[in-house]
């Protein structure tokens, strides 16, 4: 069984790059390495991380990120003319407002603004709201020639860590080591996150506390918790919500499992 942080790669400019296969499923099997990837987004890769990222040979990169997002931080892989580039904006709750509109919500409403009823929320609606962009992604990676393929968002641990999740869960990695993987991007994002924490605490004229802020600036179990249960409660599995609630073919997921296990 591979161990949680060895299918971390380091770069000079990405912090959350890693491999999501490597596990041992339920039946015994193991889900391949060399085939997903996971990242935080792609603008601060030094010419080196530029010849690392090619050592994978990634055909199809998935960005899940907002127009905004991608505008503010362009991608600097977007070049490579040998890559297919997915633009699928899964949308993240705190990169909805535009910085002064963040400002002034974080003045306006600092007592009232509740961080984690906002994540929640996020999640629900990345599981519940956003299933045909589930779909697309899903179906895009499904296909032999965008593999090896990489997933990412802009810090890579919400919005690409639920669709690792739901790719992990669905070839059969058990759901402790899926979670714990998901928590691993804590460890990893803590850096830049003390950064960000210190940026909104000055944008908010220190009336946001730390231990409000915080909720935003990690991921918790209870966040992939909530919808994993709600998920299972609706549908009875994975397999069976990425069918019926995303609309996904069935030949379609058994040609991912069947590529994503040895």
């Amino acid at each position: 069984m591979i161990a949680i942080g060895e299918n971390l790669v380091k770069f000079d400019g990405l912090y959350n790059f890693r491999d999501i296969g490597g596990f041992i499923t339920n039946d015994g099997r193991v889900m391949k390495k060399g085939i997903l990837f996971r990242s935080d987004e792609l603008s601060r890769l030094s010419v080196k991380d530029i010849d690392i990222f090619n050592d994978f040979k990634i055909k199809l990169i998935c960005d899940l990120r907002t127009d905004q997002e991608r505008k503010s931080k362009p991608s600097k892989i977007l070049s490579e003319q040998a890559i297919k580039v997915l633009n699928i904006s899964i949308q993240d709750r705190s990169q909805e407002f535009t910085r002064f509109e963040f400002f002034k919500l974080l003045v306006s409403k600092s007592n009232s603004i509740n961080f984690e009823i906002m994540m929640k929320e996020m999640y629900y609606n990345m599981a519940f709201i956003n299933n045909s962009k589930i779909n697309e992604v899903i179906t895009s990676l499904a296909n032999q020639n965008h593999l090896p393929a990489l997933i990412h968002c802009t810090g890579g641990k919400d919005r690409t860590g639920f669709i690792s999740a739901l790719i992990q869960l669905l070839v059969g990695v058990p759901y402790h080591k899926v979670m714990e993987e998901y928590l691993y991007s804590n460890h990893l994002i803590e850096p830049k996150m003390k950064k960000v924490e210190k940026m909104i605490k000055w944008m908010s004229l220190f009336q946001v506390s730390s231990e409000k802020i915080k909720p935003m600036l990690e991921v918790r179990k209870e966040y992939l918790e909530d919808v994993y249960h709600e998920i299972i409660k609706q549908y009875g599995d994975i397999e069976n919500y990425l069918y019926e609630g995303c609309g996904i073919k069935k030949e379609c997921l058994s040609t991912l499992k069947n590529m994503l296990l040895e």
